[in-house]
């Protein structure tokens, strides 16, 4: 109930008003009957000279219960949202270096809180309105009020940064169009939140008592925007792929761990012996050269090892799919190079994968 109403109807009674007065008053204010009569009803005409007030269960609790999860499912859509969209751009508009598989990895959470957070969002605001048909007082409510001029300040923040950091690259001739979406999409989403929500306390300054009723271009913008949503996730969808297919990449992440942790400790031989094991067993006779997992965690297949001279040894084993990031040709030809100074060096196509390694260059980390 506003308090702002409670206060004039108490003190209207107090000095005596007829309660029809003190509600055909309020009308011409611009209250509606609804609130008018649960303001007269907060009050007992019990024949005393001073007003009683009716016990109430007090609502202030379920409204900034509402409020709450209303606008911490926005702020975590939004954010994740963002996230998508900053995803898919990497994805599609890659930069030399970029490691492919973070940013699907991020997508993935991504997706996960949009669609978690969009449908609270949506079912809260059903409900807030709803409430607000039933009781608009509420509408004007404080809590919900500071919750929007906070959220308007971050959206007014947000946009004022990123027309900072726009101009910022410009003059620095750093303008790319993969920065030039990212800054479009904060632009958007944050303008989007600005003027929706500087549209609903002008309509609530003007006419705060008024019952709400969504107008035909309103509800064609809401409905546009819930397609847009959803187009950006099915994006999204398909960018991250299928779960079986995941999966797939867990098990080959998972075999680059164990060559990496197999190629540490065949290094770790090296050095302390100055030869290279004839066999991974042969790494099993020190506490600290010891190698825990030297089959394939999904096959079973042994990992291969093989040296090659003195000093250069290979790696490989057999892989699901083509690495996430630039491929090369697939086959069983071994890629030279040393993984301590090639980020890259893992990449690997399907199948059989060799990878050969120097280990007296384990001498330079």
């Amino acid at each position: 109930m506003n308090t702002q109403l409670t206060d004039f109807v108490q003190e209207a009674l107090l000095r005596g008003v007829s309660r029809e007065d003190i509600s055909r008053s309020l009308l011409e204010g611009g209250w509606t009957l609804k609130e008018i009569n649960t303001a007269l009803d907060g009050f007992v005409d019990c024949g005393l000279q001073l007003p009683v007030p009716r016990k109430r269960v007090s609502g202030s609790a379920k409204e900034t219960f509402l409020f709450l999860m209303l606008f911490s499912a926005l702020y975590t859509m939004v954010f994740a949202l963002g996230s998508v969209l900053f995803d898919l751009i990497n994805l599609y508009l890659p930069k030399p270096g970029d490691v492919t598989i973070r940013s699907i990895g991020s997508l993935r959470y991504g997706i996960a809180s949009v669609v978690v957070s969009f449908p609270i969002l949506l079912f809260m605001h059903r409900i807030i309105t709803r409430e607000a048909l039933r009781n608009p007082g509420q509408r004007i409510s404080p809590v919900r009020r500071w919750l929007t001029y906070l959220t308007l300040f971050v959206a007014s923040v947000s946009i004022v940064t990123d027309l900072i950091t726009l101009i910022v690259r410009f003059l620095a001739g750093d303008l790319t169009p993969r920065f030039v979406l990212k800054v479009l999409v904060v632009a958007v989403m944050a303008g989007i939140v600005l003027f929706f929500y500087l549209r609903d306390l002008r309509r609530d300054e003007v006419a705060p008592s008024n019952e709400y009723r969504a107008t035909k271009s309103g509800k064609i913008a809401y409905a546009a925007l819930i397609v847009t949503i959803l187009v950006v996730i099915c994006i999204g969808f398909w960018t991250a792929g299928s779960p079986a297919k995941a999966r797939l990449y867990e098990e080959d992440n998972q075999r680059i761990t164990d060559l990496t942790n197999i190629s540490r400790k065949v290094e770790l031989h090296y050095l302390n012996r100055g030869v290279l094991p004839q066999s991974l067993s042969d790494c099993d006779v020190n506490p600290d050269t010891f190698i825990k997992q030297k089959n394939d965690r999904v096959s079973g297949d042994p990992y291969k090892y093989r040296v090659i001279d003195s000093t250069n040894f290979e790696l490989g084993a057999n892989f699901n799919l083509p690495s996430l990031s630039e491929t090369p040709s697939a086959g069983t030809e071994a890629f030279s190079g040393y993984p301590g100074e090639d980020p890259g060096f893992w990449r690997h196509g399907a199948g059989l994968q060799m990878f050969r390694i120097d280990a007296t260059k384990v001498r330079r980390r």
